[in-house]
């Protein structure tokens, strides 16, 4: 079984900081105000900034060392992302639930479609869900590890190369992210 904890921290530091972004307001550690906006993290913001910053602008980018935040970032990746749409207390190898974890919050349904598509390319007729991955794509996951993870790699760098919605620069960024995961799996049950 999977740990949360260890999937977390390889995406924290990709996901991390303020942001007041233009298109979709205040963006804390990847949770975006406009897609979240009952997420209690951002009254914690507002009493963050008025603490620290008199009510003044919160610099981009800045990661507050604040344990109350830190949880509320927390509960939420464990309890949307990790919980809800991949329930990954369920996949056996850490490897790969590190890599569908992050590749589900940088692009959430998105993640999930190509995930659907490559497990279902391995046994034809399996079950899917929309909005997140169903039992029948995790036994999928557990069955095949090492070739669901040379093909869900091959996948996601395809996804982002493919994609209409990057820039050529986000491309490269994206690609440097896939990067960062081992290219086959060595610890495998």
């Amino acid at each position: 079984m999977a740990n949360f904890l260890i999937a977390k921290n390889f995406t924290k530091d990709l996901e991390g900081g303020f942001w007041n972004d233009p298109s979709a307001g205040w963006t804390y550690a990847g949770i975006t105000k406009k897609y979240y906006p009952a997420w209690p993290g951002f009254r914690r913001l507002l009493q963050l900034q008025q603490q620290v910053y008199k009510g003044g602008a919160i610099p981009r980018y800045k990661k507050f060392d604040d344990a109350e935040l830190n949880k509320m970032v927390d509960d939420f990746y464990r309890t949307l992302h990790w919980g809800k749409y991949m329930k990954g207390d369920k996949i056996n190898n850490q490897d790969i639930s590190n890599f569908l974890y992050d590749f589900i919050v940088h692009k959430e349904n998105d993640a999930i479609e190509v995930i659907n598509k490559v497990a279902v390319q391995m046994e034809p007729g399996t079950y899917t869900e929309k909005t997140n991955l169903s039992s029948s794509i995790i036994a999928v996951i557990n069955k095949y590890p090492r070739s669901f993870y040379l093909y869900i790699v091959a996948a996601r760098l395809n996804y982002y190369a493919n994609s209409k919605k990057f820039s050529g620069g986000l491309k490269a960024a994206f690609k440097q992210r896939v990067n960062k995961f081992p290219k086959v799996l060595t610890n495998v049950l």
